[in-house]
């Protein structure tokens, strides 16, 4: 019985690689540029050159490829139906699921974070810090939508203008007003909900850490 349901947690978990697994890949490295670029541009204060602001522009371009994965939540369904099984065994693709969108989530946040930082270094900028937020956040949600219903990407501002354009216009509806700004303000729920729990995470690590240095043993063993 065991080994009946080990091979059957094997043949789930494979199912889910070969199925949904490239897909989940590929938001999941989407979604870890615009992270990367925000510690490279906003980490350090640095010399605008135009190599910095075409990294700018690719920042912003991808930005939305972070929050995106949220939206992925619409494929559990699938998921489920194209890998059937008990209630515990659901709990599988559920569970990968999941760690796409806090992987997801986790990026936006550090991303932001990285923008904060590059704001705070100008106190001008810094008084408007969530007027650039709430724009962040909205722009991402538009940029969502794009990416959802006419399945525009990032690089397509360079491979396919045309096809930005139209997709542009054909979201420019006043029924898009309301998505727009749901998805921002789950954005920004999601990634304060994160930013909140990791840095409570950070406190306790460093907590437990200095407790340990301080400790009898340790101290005797470092001499």
């Amino acid at each position: 019985m065991v080994i009946d349901l080990v091979e059957r947690y094997v043949e789930l978990v494979r199912g889910l690689a070969l199925g949904s697994g490239p897909w989940m890949v590929f938001n999941a490295t989407l979604a870890t540029i615009p992270a990367v670029l925000a510690v490279a541009l906003f980490h350090r204060r640095r010399t605008p050159t135009w190599g910095w602001l075409a990294g700018v522009v690719a920042f912003l371009l991808f930005l939305p490829n972070a929050p995106y994965v949220i939206t992925d939540l619409i494929h559990l369904r699938g998921m489920l139906e194209r890998n059937p099984g008990t209630r515990v065994s659901d709990m599988v693709p559920a569970g990968v699921l999941a760690l796409l969108v806090l992987w997801g989530v986790g990026c936006y946040a550090v991303a932001l974070l990285e923008v904060d930082r590059a704001l705070a270094r100008s106190p001008r900028l810094a008084r408007r810090r969530v007027l650039v937020r709430a724009g962040i956040h909205l722009a991402c949600g538009f940029g969502v939508v794009l990416g959802r219903i006419p399945r525009l990407h990032s690089w397509h501002v360079v491979t396919r203008p045309e096809a930005t354009v139209d997709g542009i216009v054909g979201v420019l509806h006043p029924l898009a007003v309301p998505l727009v700004v749901t998805l921002a303000v789950g954005f920004a729920l999601a990634a304060a909900a994160v930013t909140a729990v990791g840095r409570a995470a950070w406190a306790r690590t460093v907590e437990l850490a200095d407790g340990l240095l301080r400790s009898r043993p340790v101290r005797r063993a470092l001499g």
